[in-house]
């Protein structure tokens, strides 16, 4: 019932296409369909010197195709015909708040969108700019529509994601569950160190302003992961640019695109105090971003070369951390052996995190129930290797092993499979004192487990590693009355980097 209520409270309004009553001073708007049927607006800022090629602009979330009219105008102005449209549910355009269908619509509408430039701009250079979300947009439709565009401009890409890996496995998992429910949420004062581009971000009826939905955050994350899948495709010249104080997506991922991409053409600048929405950016930060890309436009239709330039080499947010995090929920039934029980219910809750770095901190929190033996049980002490999703750790604490205070230590191994990610895991419970004055290991508490997950681990970008989907758990365990069983069902998530 929670569920249906926070899927139906978060639905995005479906909009119909709005007319532009007042078009950006030089340009012109039009209209074009995308494949299901969704019409679009779209813009056009036509060159007023000798043309030198075609730039087509992909905006991100908060954000439409009139924002970047100032950009535009700048261009058109230095001899290239300007195109942007808005994406579908953003600024004019028709269709569900920030909640298309599939994310990947959005790389369908602009690659729809980039043939149609090139019908009406026949012979001549098309390069792509792409902001924020717009960036990844942009690198996978030039991933989809290459070898046909000149190039590629990214501002503020988002290419990855500054956060624990664990939130990725999170939000696929709500996507698939709770698709309506508020997820991607942006501060309108995240975008520019300017406190006045917020109060107009906040006023702007054609900016949606509530949390967008789980279903276009997880489409978000996983064309993340298809463009670092194809990123062998990127063979263009390409120029990112980042904010050094971007807070809405990491600047760590420009550099680590331009790192890994083949293109022998490639250029990374970091603007270190420089907020996410760079062409917005107070005084003359926004003009001076620019003339950057401009004069980058120009090195490649004829103009002046640049100066080589090194990549950035100090620390960017989302520089990996080392995380690696699993946390485990499941329930099912058991039975003790040797003592002739009956089939019981049985539980377990396993909170797993590190540091590693890859070797380094391991703690875990840890709460289970099988038969007649229980215990709760808090481990901070402890250490961990991993490479990849690979993983091995040992920790240890105290426990309360059926109400008695107990040392405890614990062994985990995570291992990856393919279609599939394995974990073996051992833990045991030593009390400090025994009301029977027998130390057995009958007296103690023992639990082995194996819990298989369906669904793999997914490379989402360099160094991260996630997963999530149902699990079973089976294995043995040892208490006051002996020996038994267990055979649990349940839900994994897993996260490392």
């Amino acid at each position: 019932m929670l569920a249906a209520a926070l899927a139906a409270c978060a639905r995005t309004p479906d909009l119909p296409l709005r007319p532009d009553p007042a078009p950006p001073a030089g340009s012109t708007v039009w209209t074009f369909t995308a494949k299901d049927g969704t019409r679009l607006l779209a813009r056009t800022w036509a060159t007023t010197a000798t043309q030198r090629g075609v730039v087509v602009i992909m905006h991100g979330l908060k954000d439409y195709s009139g924002r970047y009219a100032h950009l535009a105008t700048k261009l058109a102005a230095d001899g290239y015909a300007v195109y942007a449209f808005d994406l579908r549910g953003h600024g004019r355009s028709a269709g569900p708040r920030v909640a298309p269908a599939h994310w990947t619509d959005y790389v369908d509408d602009l690659d729809r969108f980039l043939t149609e430039v090139e019908k009406r701009e026949p012979h001549q250079p098309v390069f792509l700019f792409g902001h924020s979300m717009g960036g990844a947009i942009a690198a996978r439709t030039a991933e989809v529509h290459r070898p046909a565009l000149a190039g590629l401009v990214l501002s503020g890409a988002a290419l990855h994601v500054a956060a624990p890996p664990l939130l990725v496995a999170a939000t696929r998992m709500t996507g698939a569950l709770l698709p309506n429910a508020p997820a991607l949420s942006l501060a309108n004062k995240d975008f520019s160190s300017d406190p006045a581009n917020a109060a107009v971000m906040d006023r702007d009826e054609l900016i949606s302003q509530p949390a967008g939905p789980a279903s276009t955050a997880a489409g978000l994350v996983d064309g993340m992961r298809l463009i670092w899948e194809n990123a062998s495709s990127l063979t263009m010249p390409v120029l990112a640019l980042h904010g050094g104080a971007d807070k809405l997506t990491a600047p760590a991922g420009s550099r680590e695109l331009i790192e890994t991409i083949p293109s022998t053409d490639k250029r990374l600048t970091i603007y270190l105090d420089y907020f996410h929405d760079l062409v917005h950016e107070p005084g003359d930060r926004g003009p001076h971003v620019e003339d950057d890309i401009a004069a980058w436009l120009d090195a490649h239709t004829g103009g002046p070369a640049l100066q080589p330039q090194p990549i950035y080499e100090g620390d960017l947010t989302g520089d990996p951390k080392g995380w690696l995090q699993v946390v485990e929920i499941a329930g099912g039934i058991g039975e003790r052996q040797t003592s002739g029980a009956s089939v019981d219910g049985a539980f377990d809750f396993d909170a797993a995190f590190g540091l590693p770095g890859p070797v380094g901190w391991f703690g875990d929190v840890s709460a289970r129930s099988t038969s007649d033996v229980g215990s709760i049980a808090l481990r901070p002490i402890g250490i961990a290797a991993h490479g990849g999703a690979f993983a091995l750790g040992i920790d240890g604490g105290i426990s309360l092993l059926s109400l008695h205070p107990a040392a405890s230590v614990a062994a985990r191994a995570e291992v990856p499979l393919g279609v599939a990610h394995f974990a073996v895991s051992a833990e045991w419970d030593r009390r400090f004192s025994n009301p029977d004055a027998v130390q057995t290991l009958d007296a103690d508490g023992l639990w082995i487990a194996g819990t298989l997950r369906l669904f793999g681990d997914r490379a989402y970008w360099p160094h991260a590693h996630a997963g999530v989907g149902p699990a079973v758990i089976g294995g043995v365990d040892w208490g006051e009355q002996g020996r038994g069983w267990f055979v649990l069902a349940g839900l994994e998530l897993f996260g490392a980097d």
